[in-house]
């Protein structure tokens, strides 16, 4: 019972798909308590909770602290723990390699503290959008953070004591290798539903806003104005549009895990989501 894969993700709407995909393919919910998980991680999680600060003022009191995962999946006597790094920002600045750090500490603290030692063994596997960069240019990311001399997409590298793999999220179509999560969204959900989603896109088309509206608006007592980067993106949005016809008010991440534009037979006939699958299963 000390096999553990440990995924790292830029957000919940990537998290959401991976369960689904993992759902459909006998992984199941793990519903403990942080004090019921399987030990040492209870004690590891316990700690790191107990530093967590809540910033209501800034609607961040939700926001995932990286240390502590944000949900948990299990099949057979791995568990699948998920890491949300909220935003691809977070990702390049604080790295996955002290989570990494974190876990493999735990074979060292274990070594020390019991005598019969059973090792715990790692699978780390990372998800992140090609965006702009393209697959193998994130690839290279990884690699040279971890400082491998051999690594690919979509295949597991065995370095020092655990193994490693990825997954970049792409648009299929293209030969650059660019895109994001929302281009395999969008081609698996749009299936059966074209017109819904040729709505959406027509939607967004007929009443897109000027980009000073695409930013957070600072409102104070002193002043008003449009502040940060543009935070507007196309396919976000039409996932977003077609998916309030089924779950109002909802978030993008909620549409992902429970619409019925994507169903088992999508994922079983995908060929993303049948190599995302095959991360988890070597």
């Amino acid at each position: 019972m000390n096999n553990f894969i440990i995924v790292f993700c830029e957000g919940d709407h990537d998290i959401a798909f991976l369960t689904r995909i993992l759902l459909v393919n006998g992984y199941k919910s793990y519903n403990k308590k942080v004090n019921e998980f399987r030990k040492p991680l209870d004690k590891l999680y316990i700690k790191n909770l107990s530093t967590k600060k809540i910033a209501d003022h800034e609607f961040k009191f939700q926001q995932p602290k990286q240390k502590v995962p944000y949900s948990v999946l299990e099949k057979d006597d791995y568990l699948v723990i998920f890491h949300n790094f909220n935003g691809d920002g977070n990702f390049k600045k604080d790295g996955a390699n002290n989570i990494i750090k974190m876990y493999l500490s735990l074979n060292n603290e274990n070594r020390r503290k019991i005598e019969k030692y059973e090792k715990l063994n790692y699978k780390f596997l990372y998800f992140l959008d090609a965006d702009n960069e393209g697959v193998e240019s994130r690839v290279n990311a990884i690699k040279n953070s971890l400082d491998l001399d051999e690594f690919k997409h979509l295949e597991i590298t065995s370095h020092d004591n655990y193994d490693v793999g990825c997954y970049i999220f792409h648009d299929e179509k293209d030969l650059n290798k660019y895109g994001t999560l929302e281009d395999v969204l969008i081609s698996l959900m749009m299936k059966n539903n074209e017109t819904t989603f040729n709505n959406s896109r027509d939607f967004i088309k007929s009443n897109l806003l000027a980009s000073d509206r695409q930013r957070k608006l600072l409102c104070t007592d002193i002043e008003e104005k449009p502040v940060d980067s543009i935070t507007f993106k196309k396919q976000k949005s039409i996932i977003s549009i077609a998916g309030q016809l089924q779950f109002s008010g909802s978030s993008n991440a909620v549409i992902i895990a429970n619409s019925d534009y994507i169903k088992k037979n999508d994922i079983d006939n995908s060929t993303s989501c049948q190599n995302i699958l095959k991360l988890f299963n070597r």
